[in-house]
C-alpha cells in the first residue's frame, strides 16, 4: 500500500516557488524517497515521480515491475529499455523549468545529497534548473505534528527521570563500596529505558573523565572505565516511546561529580557550554518572537562564537544541535555551520536538540536540550536547563 502525502509535497512545491519535486530513487538509495513513498517491495530498477505545482503525481516506472505501483496516486508511464526511459523523462519534465531533488550543492548537506552525478547531469541535458529539495524536505519530513510532539514529550519526561536514577545509581554503587564500570551504568539506563516503554536505536552515552572528552564515546563489557569518588561523568541518553510508529525521539545530556564539591576548573569549562546554550537559545527566541527569519547555520554561529570568545573553539568539534524525529538524528534543519552549511529556514514544527561542547583537555563538557518551534514562540521540552555539574554526593 503506497502511504505519500503527496498533497503536503505538492504545498511544499509552491510554498518555494517551485515548477516541481521530482522523487528519485534506485534500489533504496534514496532515504527520502523510502520515507514518501511505502511501496510493497523494493524495485530494483530506477523510479521517478514528479510532485508538480498543479495536478496529480505523475510517475515513469520500470514495466518490469510496473506491478510494485498499482496502488498510487496520479498517472503512471513505464520504460523498458534505456531510450525508453530518456524519452519518458523528456516527456515527464516537459514544460517545468525549476526542479527540486535531493542534491546538495558541493555536498554541503550529505543527509539530502542522494542523486548520483550521473542522474543529475542527465536531468540537467533537458534544460531544467535543479535546486536542492532540503527546504522542501524539512518541510515535509523534518517538523513534529501535535501526536508526534505529545509523544516526544513523553519521552522527554521519562529520559529527565532516568538521568536521576543514573546518578543515584552510580552514588548507592559508591557508598556501598562496590567496583562500578561506565557499562554498568548504561547497562541500567537501558534496563530502566525498557521498563518505562522506551526504545533507542543506538545505546546511550556514559563517559567518565577523559573518555567524556571523545563526544561519541560508547563504553563496552570490554572495554569500560571503572568510576570512582571525585570523578566527572556525562550522560547522554537518546530515546522514543516504543511501538509506536509515530513516536518522536527526546536526546539530552548532563554532567556530573561524584562528590560534595566540583573542582573549580571543571565548573569553569562547563560554564562556557552553559553561556554558549543560552546564547543560541536567547537568539533563537527573539528571532522566532519577532517573526524574523533564521536558519539552522545562523543558530550555530551564535553558540560558536561564545566558546571562540573563550579561547576554546578548536575544542568544539560537532555541529550544536541536530533534529529530532522518528530517528535521533532527523531529517528537518539542523544547527549547523560546521560540519556542514546548514541554511534551511527554521519554522513553526521543528524540533531539534543545543549541545554546545567543549572537548579536554581533562574531561568533555556538553550541555543537551530539546527545543520545539511554535508560531511566534519557543518551547524547551527537557526542563529544568542545567546550569552548573552536578555534584552528586
Amino acid at each position: 500500500m503506497i502511504q505519500m502525502d503527496w498533497k503536503k509535497c505538492q504545498q511544499a512545491v509552491r510554498q518555494f516557488g517551485l515548477d516541481g519535486w521530482l522523487i528519485w530513487n534506485y534500489r533504496g538509495r534514496n532515504q527520502i524517497a523510502n520515507a514518501l513513498v511505502d511501496l510493497p517491495h523494493q524495485p530494483t530498477r530506477t523510479w521517478f515521480c514528479l510532485i508538480a505545482a498543479e495536478g496529480e503525481p505523475r510517475w515513469l516506472v520500470p514495466r518490469l515491475e510496473l506491478n510494485f505501483f498499482a496502488s498510487v496516486q496520479g498517472s503512471v508511464a513505464d520504460y523498458g529499455s534505456r531510450q525508453e526511459l530518456i524519452d519518458g523523462l523528456k516527456k515527464l519534465l516537459f514544460g517545468t523549468k525549476k526542479l527540486a531533488l535531493e542534491y546538495s550543492h558541493q555536498g554541503e548537506l550529505p543527509m539530502i545529497s542522494f542523486v548520483d552525478a550521473g542522474t543529475f547531469e542527465l536531468l540537467k541535458s533537458f534544460g531544467v534548473e535543479i535546486v536542492s529539495s532540503a527546504d522542501l524536505v524539512h518541510w515535509v519530513l523534518g517538523r513534529v505534528d501535535d501526536e508526534g510532539l505529545k509523544l516526544h514529550r513523553q519521552a522527554a519526561q521519562k529520559l529527565m527521570q532516568l538521568k536521576d536514577e543514573a546518578f543515584g545509581f552510580i552514588v548507592d554503587a559508591l557508598v556501598n563500596g562496590q567496583k562500578l564500570t561506565e557499562w554498568q551504568v548504561q547497562q541500567f539506563l537501558l534496563k530502566r529505558m525498557g521498563e518505562e516503554g522506551l526504545t533507542a536505536s543506538h545505546q546511550p552515552i556514559v563517559a567518565a573523565m577523559i573518555n567524556s572528552a571523545n563526544p561519541h564515546y560508547f563504553p563496552t563489557e570490554e572495554k569500560s572505565a571503572f568510576i570512582g569518588w571525585g570523578d566527572f561523568v556525562l550522560l547522554d541518553i537518546f530515546a522514543k516511546v516504543a511501538d509506536n510508529p509515530k513516536a518522536v525521539y527526546a536526546d539530552i545530556t548532563w554532567c556530573g561529580y561524584t562528590g560534595s564539591t566540583v573542582p573549580p576548573r571543571f565548573q569553569e569549562q562547563f560554564a562556557i557550554v552553559k553561556e554558549a546554550r543560552d546564547a543560541a537559545v536567547e537568539f533563537l527566541r527573539k528571532k522566532v518572537e519577532k517573526g524574523e527569519p533564521v536558519r539552522g547555520c545562523d543558530v550555530d554561529d551564535v553558540a560558536r562564537s561564545v566558546i571562540a570568545k573563550h579561547g576554546r573553539a578548536k575544542d568544539f568539534v560537532h555541529r550544536t544541535g541536530h533534529s529530532l524525529g522518528i530517528e535521533v538524528h532527523g531529517l528537518g534543519v539542523n544547527l549547523d555551520n560546521y560540519e556542514t552549511c546548514d541554511t534551511r529556514l527554521i519554522v513553526a514544527g521543528s524540533l531539534f536538540t543545543v549541545e554546545p561542547g567543549i572537548y579536554g583537555p581533562e574531561i568533555g563538557t556538553r550541555t543537551e536540550i530539546n527545543i520545539v518551534v511554535h508560531e511566534g514562540k519557543i518551547e524547551i521540552t527537557t526542563l529544568p536547563l542545567q546550569d552548573e555539574i552536578v555534584p552528586l554526593l
